[in-house]
């Protein structure tokens, strides 16, 4: 019986107890890492300026490498503006046409001129590109996107296909999922939304 009072039994015991907590923390995800987990989502991305490609040059070598150029590429906005697009920038190609005089749009995230990311996208009818739905209205004039892009809208946006909206809240709120965002690169806004067909 003297035994079960030692100080090494005890100290035993204690040793057991921090080694089977030790081992059901690793285990188990922290709280920490659980709302990492569950927060996964398509991050912001501001789009300053959606507009056309009238012409695109590339240096040789020029590809898009693991989401990063390889080269230097230019693009001709209109007969006034150009865009240089540096080695190393990160960035996407959704256009199959860009060799095409005028088939593409290139939407930008800026600093200043310079060109911190890029997404060249298929250009579509009357000068506007089509765009995924609009997820949530902001208060400075913006509009957020499925795909976490963030761009200007117009101060009335038509709402196509649904007849008894009543705002661009209401059409978000009961036919946004699915539905079609067409931008205006003349206006540089959104411009109207398009209930999705039904099945």
């Amino acid at each position: 019986m003297r035994q079960f009072f030692t100080w090494g039994f005890w100290l035993s015991l204690l040793a057991l107890a921090a080694m089977t907590f030790g081992a059901y923390r690793l285990t188990r995800p922290s709280d920490a890492v659980s709302a990492v987990i569950e927060d996964v989502s398509v991050p912001d991305r501001h789009i300053d300026l959606i507009g056309l490609i009238y012409l695109a040059e590339a240096d040789p070598g020029f590809a898009l490498v693991d989401g990063r150029t390889t080269a230097n590429m230019q693009i001709r906005i209109d007969g006034f503006r150009y865009m240089n697009i540096k080695p190393d920038t990160p960035g996407e190609n959704r256009c199959a046409e860009l060799t095409d005089l005028a088939r593409c749009a290139v939407a930008t995230d800026l600093l200043g001129e310079a060109v911190l990311w890029f997404s060249i996208i298929p250009l579509g009818t009357r000068n506007q590109v089509l765009l995924p739905a609009i997820t949530e209205i902001r208060d400075d004039g913006t509009v957020r996107l499925e795909n976490g892009w963030i761009v200007q809208h117009a101060d009335t946006v038509k709402r196509l296909g649904c007849d008894d909206t009543t705002s661009l809240t209401d059409f978000i709120t009961r036919y946004g999922e699915g539905s079609a965002t067409a931008f205006s690169l003349d206006e540089q806004s959104v411009v109207s939304v398009t209930c999705a067909t039904p099945n």
